[in-house]
């Protein structure tokens, strides 16, 4: 269970970090809806003591804010979501990064405490719809480089110091994106992936990317994985689109006894039920069985997921697609990370949000600041071979 996870490795030099994703629909938020976003001005699931501290870096995105009509100046809807982002973090917080691509659209935040931490911002984006022209599919990333703090807790053996050093920044990426639609592309969903890992990583700032051998000819691009292993944490959040694998009305029954459960008093013998039937469905879900595969994301990792399918809803409703086209209910909108150095607090989605046909998702992360560790270059053979040679020869 990786969401309820305690590891002796906390250590008050942490930051929280709070992610969240939310497919609009075309709509205009309404602001009651929103409110939900000052709860991360608190910390869940923490220390006695850091609940009041709130999350230190906060990413808002969403997804088909507006509709990709052209347009010579910027929709109202995206005007409307970035005045009730700050307003909803209040004046504790400054935008790091602000960006849209046609519908999607992205905004990070920090502590005003902690900016003197941040050291490096840059934004990049990356088309995915027709032709990789299109704006109404694609990713938006922010690469963040902040001071890297020394654990307090932290102790280590003379010789580990003698052999390594820590890097004194911490490299961050945090990514949005909109992926392939419909119940059949799994294999759009995967490309888009990998267009966006690689694409990033031709746009990713030098500093961002790690040294590597090269050999005579070898030019081609690592497709992403460079970037990805570069990065010291990432967090890849947005309507992904991937769904559920079974005919509607095996779905659709087994989501109706959930909700009768749900809505029954809760016992240890209807909560054990409710998430038998929940791990029922999500043995079929797209996602999973791509990250297990490796067939994208790979290195990846996701909370565990202890809510109901996110999409696809009758606008102002909790019913589950009534139109002809019967979508099968899925976990489409998602939050994953990668793991190391970073340990999931929360992760939930708010069903009370019922303006759009999505479900907006966020979760919460416990993230080491510490620099990773970098081997201390040796010293060169023929630089000892003279010091030896020179001391062998003094007079004695």
């Amino acid at each position: 269970d990786i969401q309820s996870l305690t590891t002796c490795e906390d250590d008050p030099s942490d930051l929280t970090v709070s992610v969240v994703s939310w497919n609009l629909a075309e709509e205009l938020v309404p602001e009651e809806d929103a409110t939900f976003i000052r709860q991360f001005r608190k910390t869940p699931n923490c220390r006695e003591g850091e609940k009041d501290k709130g999350s230190d870096i906060v990413l808002i995105s969403s997804q088909e804010c507006e509709n990709i009509k052209p347009r010579r100046s910027e929709g109202h809807r995206s005007r409307e979501l970035r005045r009730i982002m700050i307003k909803m973090l209040g004046k504790k917080y400054v935008p790091l990064a602000i960006h849209s691509l046609g519908g999607i659209q992205f905004g990070l935040f920090c502590k005003r405490s902690i900016l003197n931490d941040v050291e490096f911002v840059s934004v990049s984006d990356v088309t995915c719809g027709i032709g990789n022209v299109f704006h109404n599919k694609g990713a938006i990333a922010a690469f963040l480089q902040m001071k890297a703090r020394d654990h307090k807790s932290e102790t280590g053996g003379d010789e580990t110091k003698k052999t390594t050093s820590k890097a004194r920044s911490i490299k961050m990426m945090f990514v949005t994106a909109h992926l392939a639609a419909h119940v059949k592309n799994v294999d759009a969903r995967n490309a888009d992936y990998w267009r966006i890992a690689s694409e990033l990583e031709a746009q990713a700032p030098s500093r961002f990317l790690t040294p590597r051998p090269t050999t005579d000819g070898d030019d081609e691009s690592s497709g992403g994985s460079h970037l990805v292993d570069s990065v010291d944490r990432i967090f890849f959040c947005g309507d992904l689109n991937y769904r559920v694998d079974l005919p509607r009305e095996i779905a659709e029954h087994t989501i109706s006894t959930m909700k009768r459960l749900q809505d029954a008093t809760p016992d240890k013998s209807s909560l054990d039920q409710l998430e038998k039937l929940r791990q029922d469905l999500l043995l079929h879900d797209q996602l999973r069985s791509v990250l297990a595969k490796g067939t994208a994301f790979p290195g990846f990792a996701e909370g565990k997921i202890t809510f109901m399918p996110t999409f696809k809803f009758d606008k102002d409703t909790n019913d589950y697609d009534t139109s002809k086209k019967q979508r099968i209910p899925a976990w489409t909108d998602r939050v994953l990370f990668k793991p190391l150095g970073t340990r999931v607090l929360e992760y939930a989605c708010q069903e009370d949000c019922t303006h759009s046909d999505h479900r907006p998702v966020h979760a919460t992360f416990r993230v080491s600041m510490e620099g990773r560790e970098i081997p201390k270059k040796r010293p060169k053979k023929g630089k000892n071979r003279r010091s030896r040679t020179s001391a062998s020869t003094r007079p004695t």
